[in-house]
């Protein structure tokens, strides 16, 4: 009946040609006698119906009567009062638009006719259901879409639905609870994100018992992503824009997942880099000065999660900048405290070298590939700030250096032993709102460093994103 009615009202507000006017021989096509024309207190049914909705009584009876009418009107004025085809009908009396909706004067424009239909769906959505709290009110609050029965802990739920209201009570009491003051909910569950993601790869250090000093990066690669996310769980997926465009040789994948709620943030990650790189500096070759040669013999992959715990998440919110999933409304600042897993894997094989840099590889070229593949267990720690330096503007930096336990593999360069792991991981975040839109800026250094009696190395990834996507 609702759809019927909303039908209605929309058909009325389109019909532009068939404009409802208030004339004593307007017509609404009934059964009653041209005696009882424009008599409120002879239009029985329907008009005790307009009566009672104009005092505010929204009845289903009332809605019937008034969208009747309109119906009728509607009717009258495609066909014609004076149609032949109806001459055997009695004249149809006048019943003005307004006359539904207040009892005297019709629609005089468009504006009305908006307030009129606005005024018969409020009414609508405001005709109770039973609220009666017996073991069937869940039922009647889901079909009438009143979903605030979840998170009631006083309305009776089958088990399962039961459970799932208790764990989200309990997740939203515990790990996503701000002060309103300065962080402000987006009061959208779901979220759609683009995202072009652009980064390079940089290797250095001193290797074969600290004699040879090199250093090289990758080109920047690009790629484009899209991300979907529901409350604080999220996946993005990227593909490489150089293979699918340009045809480079370079080959960059990527994906991550973030979990973030006012407490803690988890981030897990996977990227891929196999093909050219550029050298800058490979040991004595050309005086051990700079130089740029391409270099096709690198892979590395790293694969890892961080656990992030903000104290001050009261006041913070790290999803503000990162997850678009909040918004901070006063700067605030926090220490951080967390745990660091990492896994990673960086191949150097020096038999793709031109023929005159081979002779500088140390050792007379034994061994001719350098693998540095280890595990890292780490304590990381650090500070975060959020700077809301105009409306709708934010602006994050974070760092976090972590310290731990770096395990290396068999067919790692050192093989199998247990060191000294330093790793760092910093952001800069910058975030723009519009209503749901919102657009972003960040900047990520993740940093891996790699220390033993013969090998320093390092290893690390510069990242810049921009983001744009809404809420709903």
């Amino acid at each position: 009946m609702k759809n019927k009615i909303l039908v209605i009202l929309f058909l009325a507000l389109l019909i532009s040609p068939f404009k409802l006017e208030a004339k004593a021989d307007s017509c609404r096509c009934c059964k009653t006698s041209e005696s009882n024309d424009n008599s409120p207190s002879k239009i029985e049914g329907a008009g005790g119906s307009m009566k009672a909705h104009s005092a505010g009584n929204h009845t289903p009876q009332s809605l019937r009567a008034s969208s009747s009418i309109l119906e009728e009107q509607l009717s009258c004025s495609r066909t014609g009062e004076n149609s032949p085809s109806k001459a055997h009908q009695q004249p149809c009396t006048s019943v003005s638009s307004d006359t539904v909706m207040r009892g005297s004067s019709p629609f005089s424009s468009l504006d009305d006719r908006k307030r009129f239909i606005k005024h018969i769906r409020d009414s609508i959505d405001a005709i109770p259901f039973d609220t009666t709290r017996d073991d069937d009110y869940w039922r009647r609050a889901i079909v009438n879409g009143k979903w605030s029965f979840f998170t009631d802990p006083t309305v009776k739920k089958p088990g399962l639905l039961n459970f799932a209201s208790k764990v989200y009570n309990f997740y939203t009491k515990a790990f996503n609870n701000y002060d309103t003051a300065y962080v402000a909910s987006v009061k959208k569950n779901y979220r759609i994100i683009i995202k072009n993601n652009n980064w390079f790869d940089t290797y250095g250090g001193q290797i074969a018992n600290q004699d040879t000093k090199i250093f090289m990066n990758s080109n920047i690669s690009s790629s484009m992503g899209i991300g979907f996310s529901y409350m604080g769980i999220g996946y993005t997926y990227m593909f490489d824009l150089d293979n699918l465009f340009g045809g480079d040789p370079t080959r960059h994948s990527k994906w991550e997942m973030t979990f973030a709620t006012s407490r803690f943030s988890f981030e897990a990650y996977h990227t891929r880099n196999s093909g050219t790189v550029n050298i800058h500096r490979f040991g004595d070759y050309n005086n051990g000065k700079y130089i740029d040669k391409e270099f096709n013999g690198l892979e590395r992959v790293s694969t890892g999660f961080d656990l992030y715990y903000f104290f001050n998440h009261r006041k913070y919110s790290q999803a503000a900048a990162y997850s678009y999933s909040k918004i901070q409304k006063r700067s605030a600042g926090t220490f951080i405290a967390g745990l660091l897993m990492t896994t990673q894997s960086v191949e150097l094989d020096f038999n793709y070298l031109d023929k005159d840099m081979k002779e500088y590889v140390p050792n007379g070229g034994v061994p001719i590939v350098y693998k540095y593949h280890y595990r890292v267990f780490s304590l990381l720690g650090g500070y975060a700030y959020n700077w809301v330096f105009r409306r709708n503007w934010l602006f994050n930096i974070t760092a976090a250096p972590s310290i731990g336990l770096n395990h290396s593999f068999e067919d790692s360069v050192d093989g199998r032993r247990n060191q000294l792991s330093f790793d760092l991981r910093g952001r800069l975040g910058l975030v723009y709102r519009s209503r749901n839109f919102f657009y972003g800026l960040q900047i990520i250094i993740d940093a891996h460093f790699y220390h033993s009696k013969k090998h320093d190395f390092v290893n690390s990834n510069e990242d810049l994103t921009l983001v744009a996507g809404f809420n709903f």
